[in-house]
């Protein structure tokens, strides 16, 4: 009798002739787009490549890829409470990028510029939105990727999760800041989790909260009410901007080099490389693809990913000493529900790569060795645990879950419950519960309530650590139970 053992290595070992045949390859791995870069295709780097985990941010949603543990729940546990902080879905470029590209483009476009080899397609290629009335900072709707379908599609999905937590008869609430992507971006999902007449059904009410200075710590968006985060030019917002440009100065050099013949001798300076770089992911979420991604290699995406990775992690990530406390205003309202044995429903808050940050930062779960920053600007760091990709991309989520369990022994029925967190639908790893029938990759509740608690004494008050007046709201007031 033949082993399963035997028949799985036959299959694996058919499987790789398979995807290595010329014929698969090419099919697979054409040229001319940029599938070469998302399927299994022969690389001296890498065996297989997805450049949408390289793209830092710029590209489509993907999960982030997992760590150890299952998801899978015993049969005497239920989600009970989910609490998700989503940014918008697949966007154009905002408008200082987007002025960046339209200004790189007219003089790579200009008469008598030369294009040849990896540039020669520009002289046929055209901006990926009208340049006379561009759609900067608009959710993108038509092509594979359109954030427009993506938000539609993560409402319908979520709701199959936790379609046990709607209630038919009660209006949900669901909040979102104030930007215009970010209000489509929660419609959209509204659309898809409460149904198409949500609006006027009243199953569900989007509140929308203002991104406002004068909000203090009732906020979505702290970075935008935190006085000495936005002022601080050496240790605030500006910091990742500095760290990224450092990087771009060293990993740009070849690349300009090399893209100096073929573009007939031009000069081009670091942002430029850069911003070249950024029209691969951006094109690729207006129409389905680009041509961009073909002209940079591997080893030159991992440089740039890296640079997207310096700015998030030192602009509003672990490497800033604003971000603890700015991410612990969203943490600690979510416990305060977590923790409410009557809260039952689901919470969910449309924001911005650089509101998720923050929050990132206050869990400490992707702090960098040698203390919380330390990722180098002059060389590329490997095996960090920051990758901006995995945590932010577009449409990027975090999602808490609350597992309440009926453990039943000696005679008694006792209901414990713990917090589970996921980034982009991969489950993370937290410290096992020390609970008697706990649940894996879980934290027991007290644990939980116990460690925000600490955070918020490890970063300090909100307002003072802003430098916001002492009548400044310092506490999250909009979130509120849903179901009791």
């Amino acid at each position: 009798m033949v082993s399963r053992a035997a028949v799985l290595g036959t299959f694996v070992t058919l499987l790789f002739l398979y995807y290595n045949t010329p014929w698969v390859q090419q099919a697979l791995c054409p040229s001319d787009s940029p599938g070469y870069l998302t399927y299994i295709c022969p690389d001296a780097l890498e065996q297989t490549w997805n450049l949408f985990y390289h793209l830092g941010g710029n590209g489509p949603w993907i999960p982030r890829r997992p760590e150890s543990g299952s998801e899978q729940l015993p049969l005497s546990c239920e989600i009970d409470q989910v609490h998700m902080m989503s940014r918008h879905a697949e966007r154009y470029p905002t408008l200082n990028a987007g002025t960046r590209h339209i200004a790189l483009l007219a003089r790579l476009q200009a008469p008598g510029v030369q294009l040849s080899e990896s540039l020669e397609f520009l002289k046929e290629w055209t901006y990926f939105t009208n340049i006379s009335d561009p759609s900067f900072d608009d959710l993108t709707d038509a092509g594979p990727y359109a954030g427009t379908l993506q938000s539609f599609n993560t409402g319908k999905k979520l709701r199959e999760r936790y379609d046990h937590l709607v209630k038919a008869d009660q209006t949900a609430n669901f909040w979102t800041c104030s930007a215009a992507r970010d209000i489509e971006t929660a419609k959209h999902f509204g659309n898809g989790f409460f149904g198409a007449t949500w609006e006027g059904d009243a199953s569900a009410k989007l509140q929308i909260i203002p991104e406002t200075a004068d909000r203090g710590g009732d906020t979505l968006t702290p970075g935008d009410t935190c006085l000495k985060y936005v002022e601080d030019e050496v240790n605030g917002h500006d910091r990742g901007y500095a760290e990224l440009v450092a990087w771009q100065e060293v990993f740009t050099k070849p690349i300009s080099e090399r893209l100096k013949a073929h573009s007939g001798g031009l000069d081009l300076s670091p942002l430029e490389i850069y911003g070249m770089m950024e029209l691969c992911g951006f094109e690729i979420l207006a129409r389905g693809s680009s041509p961009w991604c073909n002209v940079f290699s591997h080893e030159e995406w991992l440089d740039f990913e890296y640079g997207r990775d310096l700015l998030h992690f030192y602009r509003a990530g672990p490497g800033n000493d604003f971000a603890g406390a700015m991410g612990w205003l969203w943490l600690n309202a979510t416990t305060t529900l977590l923790a409410d044995s009557k809260a039952r429903g689901v919470y969910f808050s449309f924001v911005h790569d650089g509101d998720i940050v923050p929050l990132l930062a206050t869990l400490g779960i992707l702090d960098e060795a040698k203390g919380a920053g330390f990722l180098p600007n002059k060389m590329r760091k490997s095996g960090r645990k920051w990758k901006t990709s995995d945590v932010t991309p577009m449409g990027g989520r975090v999602i808490f879950e609350k597992v309440t369990c009926n453990n039943t022994g000696l005679g008694q029925n006792l209901r414990r419950s713990y917090v589970r967190l996921f980034i982009n639908d991969g489950i993370v790893d937290l410290e096992k519960s020390m609970m008697a029938g706990g649940v894996a990759n879980s934290v027991g509740m007290a644990q939980w309530a116990d460690m925000v608690r600490k955070k918020g004494e490890k970063f300090g008050d909100f307002r003072e650590v802003c430098g916001l007046t002492k009548d400044a709201p310092s506490r999250i007031s909009f979130l509120q139970p849903q179901y009791q």
